[in-house]
């Protein structure tokens, strides 16, 4: 019995092993996809950036499938074309977490037609190729949310041009944390840590309740606020942390925006991105979200 007893247990490990194994294993992966918009205040490039995050994704899902707990959301617009109400519905997966991959690394990214607006829609056709996993074990689950106010309960979806902007971030476990804010222009920010810090990483506590870039809360923080040039943009917010030890990408001090106001250290967005995915690739347990804003001259 003892004998059954060994092998059995070394079968289980094997084969432990091997899902593991199987869990980790890196492929190529492709996908080619059509982006349509009826968002006439959408610029170009946030047309293409979309696109090129929905290719990923659609990739991802060919390869390795939707996870059952997705959430879905319908969204639904109206808008006055020549004096006529016009309705419009659209239903759509929220967030890259609902998929088991997980992208590493990007190898190839090509606009294949457009961006362009006509009668009234952006139509953008990409193609993406690049390195995927199968996710691993459930990763850390963070809550974080971007607000206008640090006293408002529920994150923000829309903020007007100089609005402020506070994130609110806790973890069930101690790690590294870095925040980055990418613009339509292609320019990387590091909002977290901030750019006093002498580590490359904003530290967090297990089960403690952060706001970040309020004064109010810590004196040594830098308050940011959102601007726009054009009537409306859209930036993405990027959440990455680990339980790890992390090294922020290596950005550089800016000179002053258009206004002549002072900005956040910065990088391209393409170093941005390959900073990231070598994180992403080193360490199964990093935890990225990205969360789209949108920024609009007040009415």
């Amino acid at each position: 019995m003892k004998r059954i007893f060994i092998f059995t247990l070394l079968l289980m490990l094997c084969t432990a092993g091997a899902e593991a194994e199987k869990k980790t294993e890196i492929k190529r992966i492709s996908a080619t996809y059509e982006y349509v918009s009826d968002n006439a205040s959408e610029t170009a490039a946030s047309a293409r950036r979309t696109a090129l995050e929905r290719a990923r994704r659609k990739a991802l899902e060919d390869n390795f499938g939707l996870d059952v707990s997705s959430v879905n959301a319908t969204l639904q617009r109206s808008r006055t074309v020549n004096g006529e109400a016009e309705a419009s519905t659209r239903h759509f997966a929220l967030g890259s977490n609902s998929v088991h991959g997980e992208w590493i690394e990007t190898l190839e990214e090509k606009v294949l037609e457009g961006p362009s607006f006509d009668n009234g829609f952006w139509r953008v056709k990409v193609h993406v190729e690049g390195r995927a996993r199968n996710k691993a074990a459930a990763k850390t689950g963070i809550s974080y949310a971007f607000l206008r106010h640090t006293t408002d309960k529920n994150p923000a979806d829309r903020w007007d041009n100089g609005d402020d902007l506070f994130l609110r971030f806790s973890s069930p476990v101690s790690g590294s944390l870095c925040v980055y804010l990418v613009d339509e222009q292609d320019t990387a920010y590091c909002l977290l840590p901030y750019s006093s810090a002498t580590t490359g990483c904003q530290t967090v506590e297990t089960g403690k309740d952060y706001m970040f870039f309020s004064a109010a809360e810590d004196n040594r923080a830098v308050e940011y606020t959102l601007n726009c040039r054009n009537e409306a943009e859209q930036n993405a917010l990027y959440v990455v942390f680990t339980p790890h030890t992390l090294v922020k990408a290596n950005d550089r001090e800016s000179a002053a925006n258009w206004q002549g106001e002072a900005v956040p250290r910065q990088l391209p967005y393409k170093d941005f991105l390959k900073w990231l995915e070598k994180n992403i690739m080193l360490d199964e347990d990093m935890v990225v979200r990205v969360s789209v804003v949108d920024i609009r001259k007040a009415d």
